[in-house]
């Protein structure tokens, strides 16, 4: 019970961590890992942090690290049953920060790593027309395989109006942030939209809720 008890800021229990190469190898680096960050803020629409692993085990030779892996992770808070868990809805490595020799047998790794809904934005354009409200245009962005493609849970604030769109040429994020400044909340009428993620999926609410 003392490991479940939180001693200091920053404390966390690691339930897990295992990296999947482009090829389809799994290695569990749970015992590797020496630090984990995860940041997140109500003005990005992803998750993103870093991974800091020591390699005494080949890791990078069995890969290797070629900034497509998926990192699956559980982490939580001792002594709280809330949990950050990227077992179902993978992280994506994106490339190697930082790679240093500490002795004869170990490295030093530090991997930089998004959500999959950002690394779909950066590969996709949007030029089409939408029309209806504000919300239902942007869950559509969210959840259309043409698009994002995302089957994370997804918490709306519904919007009024009709709207028609002509989006030239945009990634889905630039998309939902240009729509956004125009939408108006239907059960409060207040206008301010943030679209972001937390641990519990993606959300596109009103300022006000």
């Amino acid at each position: 019970m003392e490991k479940e008890r939180l001693q200091k800021t920053g404390d966390y229990i690691l339930d897990g961590a295992l990296i999947v190469g482009s090829s389809g190898v799994r290695v569990n680096v749970t015992d590797q890992v020496r630090e984990l960050n995860i940041y997140e803020s109500i003005d990005t629409p992803y998750i993103s942090g870093n991974l800091l692993i020591s390699d005494s085990a080949g890791t990078a030779g069995l890969l290797p690290f070629l900034g497509q892996e998926r990192l699956l992770f559980n982490l939580r808070t001792p002594g709280h049953a809330n949990s950050v868990d990227f077992n179902n809805y993978h992280a994506v490595i994106y490339n190697v920060e930082k790679r240093f020799s500490a002795s004869d047998k170990e490295h030093i790794i530090l991997l930089n790593w998004s959500t999959l809904e950002h690394l779909k934005n950066i590969r996709t354009k949007i030029s089409a027309s939408f029309s209806g409200t504000i919300s239902e245009i942007v869950e559509k962005i969210i959840k259309s395989d043409e698009y994002l493609g995302s089957k994370k849970p997804l918490f709306i604030d519904p919007t009024k109006n009709i709207r028609k769109f002509v989006i030239p040429n945009l990634s889905p994020f630039q998309t939902i942030n240009l729509i956004k400044s125009e939408a108006v909340s239907k059960d409060e009428s207040a206008p301010h939209f943030l679209f972001y993620e937390t641990p519990n999926g993606l959300h596109f609410r009103s300022f006000d809720s």
